[in-house]
């Protein structure tokens, strides 16, 4: 079996469980595709990667010279996507994300090979808007329809229940969605919490509103005020950088809490291996009307043994059950939140009770190996 697999953007930090994909496709696994690769050739040294968008003109003339008999209307990432398909005899097309996907409508009506769509959330929110404008929407009026034409023509994968409702309420039949949950590896020992003086309390993940980050930064200083002893590490950028800079400066506690940006895959790891406590403090974005598809950071703390402190908002419930594996209040509440550290921070029993139980239900339910049976199931590999 041949597969291409496709992407917008190549080894974003954000996106690392595409890259877990890749590997649970194992060698069926033949090329894969994003708009620029940044000059990389192969991934995992075995497996071609190929730009839709090459770099150098030379290379776009001769692609426009060598494809140049197709439709004048196909686009040169439409010419290079097609040789790619034909070169390889690609038998499957995985395609991450539906707003990539409708791109290449013409593509997948002339070449009639299976497709699979993966969508994450965001592509499958009609009214999302601009995070530095929320009066413009960030999809034109088109884009519904387009969603609608691509369900003909594919099979839907989604990271929750909550996502599959998305598409559902967009007027695509549940038939035409299947759920996947994103897998992560997990660690060969889960966290021992003992009593300690200090509390490591950790947000990883996007800087946006979804995720409320400044909604943290004001639990933790609630926390502190309680008399909690620790520090919150904040790692992740986004449009909320700035803010949560200027809330941190203000605060009475700034000493106790570091703001790193964006990390690297083996950083985040060391992270939360040294936090006690996660949290993130997800809600229907205010400004992006967006809400937490799933949350893979959360999944990840849960693999470690540590206990989650987050909210009941998209589908953070399908990963965390609340009063077993972690501790959600209602979205906007951020006293439930502080109280709920707070609680976590001087009660290590609780916290290895809660941790411990999200450890086992990743290796029930989330593990890298369930997300790679489901996914070569939905995909017939």
């Amino acid at each position: 079996m041949s597969i291409l697999c496709m992407m917008p953007i190549w080894h974003s930090t954000s996106e690392t469980w595409i890259q877990r994909m890749l590997m649970e496709l194992g060698d069926e696994l033949s090329v894969i595709v994003s708009w620029n690769t940044n000059g990389f050739k192969k991934w995992e040294n075995r497996v071609d990667a190929v730009s839709l968008i090459p770099c150098s003109r030379r290379t776009r003339f001769c692609y426009r010279l060598l494809y140049g008999a197709t439709r004048s209307s196909d686009s040169l990432a439409h010419m290079i996507l097609k040789r790619e398909i034909y070169r390889h005899r690609i038998k499957r097309i995985l395609c991450h994300y539906g707003e990539f996907a409708v791109t290449f409508m013409s593509v997948w009506r002339e070449v009639n090979i299976p497709l699979y769509v993966h969508i994450h959330g965001y592509d499958a929110t009609l009214d999302l808007r601009l995070a530095d404008n929320p009066n413009k929407k960030y999809f034109n009026e088109n884009y519904r329809n387009e969603l609608m034409k691509l369900a003909d023509l594919a099979t839907f994968i989604v990271n929750s229940e909550f996502s599959k409702s998305l598409l559902v309420d967009i007027g695509i039949s549940p038939n035409r969605i299947f759920v996947k949950y994103l897998g992560v590896p997990i660690s060969s020992t889960q966290k021992k919490h003992f009593k300690t003086e200090n509390i490591n309390v950790l947000h990883l993940g996007r800087l946006v509103d979804c995720k409320s980050p400044d909604r943290t930064l004001k639990a933790f200083e609630i926390a502190k005020e309680k008399g909690m002893n620790g520090k919150l590490v904040i790692a992740g950028d986004g449009p909320l950088r700035t803010t949560c800079e200027l809330l941190r400066k203000r605060s009475p506690y700034k000493d106790s809490i570091q703001i790193l940006g964006a990390v690297e895959a083996c950083d985040a790891k060391k992270l939360l291996a040294e936090a006690d406590i996660f949290t993130q403090h997800n809600v229907f974005g205010e400004i992006t009307r967006q809400s937490e598809s799933f949350g893979v950071s959360i999944i990840e703390a849960m693999a470690e043994g540590l206990p989650v402190v987050g909210t009941i908002s998209g589908g953070v419930s399908e990963a965390v059950v609340n009063g077993e594996t972690g501790i959600l209040v209602a979205p906007g509440d951020i006293e439930s939140q502080a109280n709920a550290i707070y609680e976590l921070s001087i009660n290590p029993l609780l916290r290895q009770k809660l941790g411990s139980a999200g450890y086992k239900r990743v290796f029930d339910h989330f593990s890298m190996e369930h997300e790679a049976k489901r996914l070569r199931k939905i995909m017939n590999l």
